[in-house]
């Protein structure tokens, strides 16, 4: 079912105020296909709440963060939803805050969610009339982040800072490390004679230079890659595809990403100052979930760096939920198995593969190719037995014609893959290709004559044939019979043999 009948299906039962559990097995079917839209997740989880099952709402959102563990949308909703309804559970709510930072924190649209957090912290600090150290901290977590509204954090930070004590900025045992921080990078502020005691006047002059110098410092370091992340607008799923000048953009960005080292920097403020490349690849992946290309080379990428089991992750969600019926993605899941090992795995991708409709000659070719080069003869015999079954017209005679190659070239027995292709013929009398490729694997067991030879079993069998061919009961009509007879004598003549009159 396409993405607008299965919406169009939610939006009915909406409006018609339906039973809520038609309703539910909608949105499921819906979100099945496509997990990443954040909104459906939302209005499923809705739907507990309106029966007032919280708990069940929070089971929605867990389930949502799975697939779309990189999408600054759902987290925030998520989030939202905590602050809203577990008010005597800061913690929880703050355990939840943290989760969602470690995956989307570093989102170059990620300021929703910081928003959010710093309102929060705002909040319970207000209303237990405590500092503001935690607020403190936020901004000086996101200050050293590659968001859009950098600078906006920064204008925002100090205004907070101007009515805020030097210990709520940053406590003392914080200070040190980041004045050693900024030494390492060049860039620890000029201390002034105002900046030096201890007096809350000249702890706030120093601690405020430190933390000024250190958003100096990440304007710098991360302007290359804020000018890669500017001119990318899509940043969310979409089932219209991605538009090209849009992938360029990720491919350069991701390009980019991948070429920069990474763990120099050790901020103690924030450990996740560095963006991970892989990171980059799960958040172009939101909007590029349909382009297959990506998920290829992500994988690629991370098999290259030894990650095989992550890579394999990859693509079980590629060819699991993305790419269910595309079998170019299925066969190159099932290829990697085979590369590393996970035979029982590439068979079932194969055989899901064959289990695609309309049947494809690739399909059956490539379960049949990966049973013999396991060396499992009866497996690959199998595969081509299924396909002779399920193939019709020009592919089911390039399937016999393969297999017959391969059961006369490999495993040395020439007349099982001549009863393959009798029993296509039996399927298709009238497929003239399967008469050729009949004919081809007929002539392909005799040798040339030696002088005073007399007719070999092989020969006899190929003119057999094409008496079938061009007798007057043969299911060919008179053009293919007559292209059948000039074939086979063209191949006698290569043979030196007496070709049979064409009647």
């Amino acid at each position: 079912m396409t993405f607008a009948l299965l919406v169009s299906r939610v939006v009915d039962l909406e409006q018609q105020g339906r039973d809520p559990v038609q309703l539910r097995q909608a949105l499921e079917a819906l979100l099945d296909r496509y997990p990443l839209c954040f909104g459906y997740w939302k209005r499923r989880a809705e739907l507990e709440l309106a029966a007032a099952d919280e708990p069940a709402a929070v089971a929605v959102y867990e389930r949502a963060v799975v697939p779309c563990a990189y999408s600054v949308e759902m987290w925030t909703l998520y989030c939202a939803h905590a602050a809203r309804h577990w008010a005597d559970e800061p913690e929880r709510v703050r355990g939840l805050f943290e989760r969602a930072l470690q995956y989307v924190g570093s989102d170059y649209a990620a300021d929703g969610i910081w928003d959010k957090y710093i309102a929060y912290e705002s909040a319970v600090a207000e209303a237990a009339a405590a500092d503001m150290g935690r607020v403190s901290a936020l901004y000086a977590r996101v200050l050293a982040l590659p968001l859009r509204l950098h600078d906006v954090y920064w204008a925002r930070f100090a205004e907070f800072a101007a009515t805020r004590t030097a210990s709520e900025l940053l406590a003392a045992e914080s200070e040190a490390a980041l004045a050693s921080f900024l030494t390492r990078q060049g860039a620890h502020p000029v201390t002034t004679e105002e900046m030096r005691g201890e007096d809350e006047g000249a702890r706030k002059l120093r601690v405020y230079a430190l933390l000024e110098a250190r958003y100096h410092f990440y304007v710098a370091f991360h302007a290359p890659r804020r000018a890669l992340e500017e001119p990318i607008r899509r940043r969310y799923y979409h089932v219209a595809p991605l538009p090209a000048a849009e992938l360029a953009a990720w491919r350069r960005l991701l390009s980019w990403g991948a070429a920069q080292p990474t763990g120099h920097v050790c901020d103690p403020l924030e450990p996740m100052a560095e963006v991970l490349p892989s990171f980059t690849y799960e958040r172009c992946l939101l909007p590029g979930a349909s382009v297959r290309s990506l998920w290829k080379e992500y994988a690629l990428f991370l098999e290259g760096k030894g990650a095989v089991e992550d890579a394999r992750g990859v693509l079980a969600r590629a060819s699991g939920v993305f790419f269910r019926d595309c079998a170019p993605m299925l066969l190159y899941h099932a290829q990697f198995e085979e590369a590393h090992g996970g035979l029982d795995a590439a068979r079932a991708l194969c055989a899901a593969t064959c289990a695609l409709p309309p049947p494809a000659i690739d399909a059956y070719l490539a379960a049949a190719n990966l049973e013999r080069r396991a060396g499992n003869t009866d497996g690959m015999r199998a595969a081509f037995a299924a396909a002779v079954d399920a193939l019709r017209g020009e592919p089911l005679a390039a399937l016999v014609r393969h297999a017959a190659a391969v059961e006369r070239k490999l495993c040395g027995d020439h007349a099982r893959g001549v009863a393959l292709i009798e029993s296509a013929i039996a399927r298709e009398p009238a497929n003239e290709l399967l008469w050729d490729a009949a004919l081809e694997c007929a002539t392909s067991a005799v040798v040339p004559a030696a002088a005073g030879a007399g007719d070999s079993p092989a020969y006899q069998a190929a003119a057999a044939l094409l008496e079938r061919m061009i007798a007057a009961d043969s299911p060919l009509p008179p053009p293919a019979r007559r292209r059948a007879w000039l074939r086979y004598q063209r191949r006698a003549d290569e043979l030196g043999r007496p070709t049979p009159p064409s009647g």
